[in-house]
């Protein structure tokens, strides 16, 4: 008896036929108990949340300035202490000097730029002024906690304050006096030493005897050259000179300076400012005399400053003044 078969009937026996035994034997696997299924240790987790970042000892360093300068608030306002009431008078902090990028670079071990620089800073000001009311307040052990957390971002002369500029304007060992000046866009640096000559007629002048002298040669060099050189113009030769003429010194020093930058006229004010404040550290009893002559004098840095320039911006701009309200009539 023949039985008719179709195409779809045989299609659908394939999946009857017997299975590979390597197939059947991967299927039926049972791992050994003996095999470690542990897998690894789990790595230890990172003491701050800054290990993630791309500068993780910066922000290290912000984290832990933040929260001391919370913590520090917290501890002043406890205490009532903070924040101070508005009718009083703002406590004015010592001025504090802080590393530079560059050495913060070298102690944090990454790159400080002027942005990430400045963010520190501001941080580092807020928790001195703190320091500050906490010393005013009585709080020394909240002085000496903040002193620790500023101590690696502090200078040594962080007490001096405006004394640590003057360190340049001294006498050193060879008795010659420096001083820096600035004029307009020019800067320049004298050294001013008495002459061998005019030291006897110094030393006469001081203790007032009587008695002829005369005027000794002195040389004032400008860049390596002679003054006359430098200075084509009599009246930049003036400016410069103006300090010793007008003190009666003129002849009793020899000056040598360096300077930069702007034109003559500015390079001329900048020397001459430097050889009035390199004299007023030579010779104190000059100092009247320089500040009724041209210069101010102030008491503490013992820095002076040209009374025309101060003059010369005055004038320049009520004269604008004065043009553009003749504009404004003029349109109206």
């Amino acid at each position: 008896m023949a039985f008719a078969c179709s195409s779809t009937s045989l299609r659908g026996l394939q999946h009857l036929r017997p299975v590979p035994a390597s197939i059947r034997a991967a299927s039926t696997y049972t791992p050994s108990q003996s095999s470690d299924t542990r897998g690894l240790p789990r790595r230890p987790r990172p003491s701050s949340p800054a290990f993630f970042t791309g500068r993780p000892t910066y922000h290290e360093a912000l984290l832990s300035l933040s929260s001391t300068l919370k913590e520090a608030q917290q501890s002043l306002r406890q205490d009532y202490i903070f924040p101070l009431p508005s009718t009083l008078p703002t406590l004015q902090p010592p001025r504090a000097s802080w590393h530079s990028a560059a050495t913060l670079t070298t102690l944090l071990r990454t790159n400080i730029k002027t942005n990430s620089h400045r963010e520190i800073v501001g941080l580092l000001n807020e928790i001195n002024a703190l320091r500050h009311v906490a010393n005013v307040s009585g709080r020394f052990e909240l002085v000496g906690r903040l002193d620790d957390a500023l101590g690696m971002y502090e200078r040594e002369e962080r007490d001096e304050g405006v004394e640590a500029k003057e360190v340049k304007s001294k006498i050193d060992e060879f008795g010659r006096a420096y001083a820096t000046g600035r004029r307009k866009e020019s800067s320049a640096r004298v050294w001013m030493i008495p002459t061998k000559e005019a030291s006897s007629i110094l030393d006469q002048a001081k203790t007032e005897t009587e008695g002829e002298a005369t005027i000794p040669t002195t040389q004032v060099l400008i860049n390596h050259l002679p003054l006359a050189t430098h200075f084509e113009k009599t009246s930049d030769r003036d400016t410069v000179l103006r300090s010793l003429r007008i003190t009666g010194l003129l002849g009793g020093y020899n000056v040598f300076a360096l300077v930069r930058g702007g034109g003559t006229s500015g390079q001329a004010g900048a020397v001459g400012l430097a050889m009035a404040r390199a004299l007023a550290i030579l010779r104190e009893d000059v100092k009247e005399v320089l500040t009724a002559g041209m210069y101010l004098c102030f008491e503490k840095s013992v820095s002076l400053m040209i009374r025309w320039s101060i003059d010369a911006r005055y004038e320049d701009g009520r004269e604008e003044k004065d043009r553009s309200g003749k504009g404004q009539k003029g349109s109206e």
